[in-house]
């Protein structure tokens, strides 16, 4: 059953992310077809950052703080994305049957979407002592207080909508240190990631269906999604004694009082219409750490060789839908 739900969070957050960021990728525009009354609008909200550094020393005295590695990436959004569509109610019919043709249905995808990447590699070799060198430092910060909000009203005889809402941030990071001393090491090898997400945004729509005599029902899919990962790796040999250094750090903090909310009422057509109502709604939050850290010395190792992790994940947010 673990295995199950694991499975499945997975699954939901892979969903999250790459819904919303191919809603990133499409431009923002609202059209309508004069025949077919409906209208599709698609909107999007993106930040991306991405970073990679290397840094590499070779000496044949001391190495004295050379070769760090620092990144500080921070994203706030505070825009929106709003949408009120209304369909046509052309009931014409051009062709010869007794069906009525007419659509008057809406289409809407809104996405608000955060990226954030960096890769470190440091490598150190010195022929005598090695001071405070090839240490990487990771920040990454994120903050969106964006809403996607949509309005739909259905027309016509197939006055069906959809819509589609996505709140994604991702942050990965990948380190990785390497020092060979041959005399002391200090306060180097160390690889520090530091990364935050706080989102306080909501996906709502409301959506009424058509009175047509077709298809009149609502369709709702939202989702928010947090995702960080974090990779660290780091090799130190000193001959002489090792001291703070070769550790890994890591602190990773979610944050999320955003809501999906949904209010749905069916079309009112006759005959075989359809007037139901389908909400598909989720909140997902993903942390991964990887560490390894080794430390060959001809003398003491204080304060080396350490791998620590911290993870907190904190959501306040609901999913609510009204359906008639």
């Amino acid at each position: 059953m673990n295995k199950l739900l694991s499975v499945n969070k997975a699954l939901v957050m892979s969903a999250v992310l790459v819904v919303s960021f191919i809603l990133l990728m499409s431009p923002t525009s609202m059209t309508m077809n004069v025949f077919a009354q409906g209208n599709t609008a698609n909107q999007g909200i993106g930040q991306s950052q991405s970073s990679t550094q290397l840094g590499v020393c070779v000496s044949g005295d001391g190495t004295l703080f050379s070769c760090n590695n620092l990144n500080t990436q921070s994203q706030s959004n505070s825009g929106n994305n709003a949408a009120a569509q209304s369909g046509g109610n052309d009931d014409d019919d051009d062709d010869d049957d007794d069906d009525d043709d007419s659509n008057g249905g809406n289409t809407a995808n809104q996405g608000i979407g955060q990226s954030q990447s960096s890769n470190q590699n440091a490598l150190c070799v010195s022929g005598l002592g090695t001071f405070v060198s090839c240490n990487n430092l990771n920040t990454q910060n994120q903050q969106n207080s964006g809403n996607n909000a949509l309005a739909q009203q259905g027309g016509g005889s197939n006055g069906a909508n959809t819509a589609n809402q996505a709140i994604g941030q991702s942050q990965s990071s990948n380190q990785g240190s390497g020092v060979v001393s041959g005399g002391n090491t200090q306060g180097s090898g160390n690889n520090q990631n530091t990364q935050t997400q706080n989102n306080t945004g909501n996906n709502a729509a409301a959506q009424s269906g058509g009175s047509g005599s077709g298809k009149s029902g609502n369709t709702a899919n939202q989702a928010i999604g947090q995702s960080q990962s974090s990779n660290q790796g780091s090799g130190v040999v000193s001959g002489g004694n090792t001291q703070g250094s070769g550790n890994n750090q890591n602190t990773q903090t979610q944050t999320n009082t955003g809501s999906n909310a949904v209010g749905q009422q069916g079309g009112s057509g006759s005959g075989s219409s359809n007037g139901g109502n389908t909400a598909n709604q989720a909140i997902g939050q993903s942390q991964s750490s990887n560490q390894g850290s080794g430390v060959v010395s001809g003398g003491n190792t204080q304060g080396s060789g350490n791998n620590q992790n911290t993870q907190t994940q904190n959501n306040t947010g609901n999913n609510a839908a009204a359906q008639q």
